[in-house]
Parts: structure tokens; C-alpha cells; sequence
């Protein structure tokens, strides 16, 4: 199993390694190793065979970043935040593969905060921070607004809902990440409005295949192109509740 879990782990970070990839390999192995004796206790992942997670979350976070509209693996952002972290998927992913890039986990659920401590001390990152709370919350304050190149988010919500909760964040000219299956189309054009309002410019839908065996999915980036109002996000539970849905 052991032998199975690098090779497939090598085949994932072999195109982007750049001379590093036993440190990505030993690094990525931890973190599955963390992940695997953890996630029953604090809900982290349904994901249990090593290889899996190996794949649908280590593949998943990197494999789209060979075919973005901006070339993130020659130039990293020097900020990143990931919006409902969980796990730290895909955040601690990226924070293992960029460490000059400033990476911050933004987490509301005690369990899962208390794993993205322990696992950031424990792969010794010191490039990565917990941010507790709501974004409906932080978005409004100044440090955190409008300051990020890349914001991300996994499996957080509806696509109007994730770009509200997301894109208050991100600074001009940044860019917004976020992980679909292989017909995203109906959600995509469910967002128009909400781009619209937000401040992001048209989601540019790329297919990739995050690894042996994985089915085919779409990465969907938004570039930041205006300033996002004030008045977004809405308060706690009202993207939810009425997302922004209409026409540009």
C-alpha cells in the first residue's frame, strides 16, 4: 500500500516539483497520514483509502493549476486564503507547495480548527494561519478585505453563495478558485448575476483530471475586475438563505 501511495503521489507532484519533490512527497504523505487518523473523530473527509485521498485531494488541488489562466507555479501568489478550510483542503495543499506563499485558513467549526492547528504544527508550516470565524464576518474587516491573489474554496456552497462569501476577500486583479464536477454549466450561468454584483469577472470553466484513475472536472476561476460594494457579504446566513440570483 505504502509502495502504491508514492507512486501515485509521484505522479501527481512530478510536474510540478521543480527539484523538490521529496519534500512534497514526505510532506504529502504526513498530511494523508494526519488526515486518515483524524477524520472519523472530527468529521474532516468521507475519503479513507490512502491512494484516494492521494488523488481526489492532493491531485485535485494541484492538477489544475498546470492549465489556470495565470501561471501560479512560475509565479505563486504571495497571499493566499482558503474560505471554509475544513481540512485544510485545498489551503494546506497549497501552503506545502508554496512556502513563501503567506497561506490562511479561514474556519468556523471548533473540531475542525483545532485539526488545522495541529496539523500546521505538525508539518511545521510556518508560512500558515488559522483565521476562526465567518467570512461573513472578517470580509468587512480592512485587514482582511480586498487583499488576497488568490482566494480559494472547496465543496463551501451554491456558486452565488461561495462568490459572496469569497470574493470580498480577494483583490484586484486576484483570483477566485473553486472545484466542480464534470457539468458545471448550469451552476456557472446561475452566477452571472452575482459576479455582476460582486466584482468578478466571467468564471472561466478549465477541465482537469486530478489523477490516476479520476473522473474529469472543472476548475472554475474568476478574476477580481471591480471593487466589491460594502455592503456584500450580507450578514450571517443571508447569502444562504437568498442567494444573488438574476440577470447581469
Amino acid at each position: 500500500m505504502i509502495e502504491q501511495l508514492q507512486s501515485t503521489l509521484a505522479e501527481i507532484v512530478e510536474p510540478v516539483a521543480e527539484g523538490r519533490e521529496d519534500q512534497l512527497l514526505d510532506q504529502y504523505s504526513r498530511f494523508i497520514e494526519i488526515l486518515r487518523a483524524r477524520t472519523r473523530e472530527a468529521n474532516l473527509t468521507g475519503i479513507r483509502d490512502p491512494n484516494d485521498i492521494a488523488v481526489r485531494v492532493i491531485g485535485d488541488a494541484i492538477a489544475p493549476l498546470q492549465n489556470g489562466p495565470k501561471d501560479y507555479l512560475a509565479e505563486p501568489p504571495e497571499e493566499l486564503l482558503d474560505v471554509g478550510s475544513g481540512a485544510g483542503i485545498p489551503g494546506l495543499v497549497y501552503a506545502i507547495l508554496w512556502p513563501n506563499t503567506q497561506v490562511v485558513l479561514l474556519e468556523s467549526q471548533r473540531k475542525r480548527i483545532d485539526f488545522l492547528h495541529e496539523t500546521i504544527a505538525d508539518l511545521e508550516l510556518s508560512n500558515t494561519e488559522v483565521l476562526e470565524g465567518r467570512a461573513e464576518s472578517h470580509a468587512h474587516e480592512l485587514v482582511w478585505r480586498e487583499r488576497f491573489d488568490l482566494v480559494t474554496s472547496r465543496a463551501l456552497a451554491p456558486l452565488p453563495i461561495s462568490l459572496e462569501l469569497c470574493l470580498p476577500f480577494l483583490g484586484l486583479e486576484g483570483y477566485f478558485l473553486t472545484f466542480k464536477g464534470n457539468s458545471p454549466t448550469k451552476e456557472v450561468n446561475e452566477a452571472e448575476f452575482a459576479l455582476s454584483k460582486l466584482g468578478g469577472g466571467s468564471i472561466d470553466a478549465r477541465p482537469y483530471t486530478a489523477g490516476p484513475g479520476a473522473p474529469r472536472c472543472h476548475a472554475l476561476w474568476s478574476e477580481k475586475i471591480g471593487l466589491t460594494p460594502d455592503r456584500f457579504p450580507r450578514r450571517e446566513g443571508i447569502p444562504a438563505k437568498r442567494p444573488l440570483r438574476g440577470s447581469r
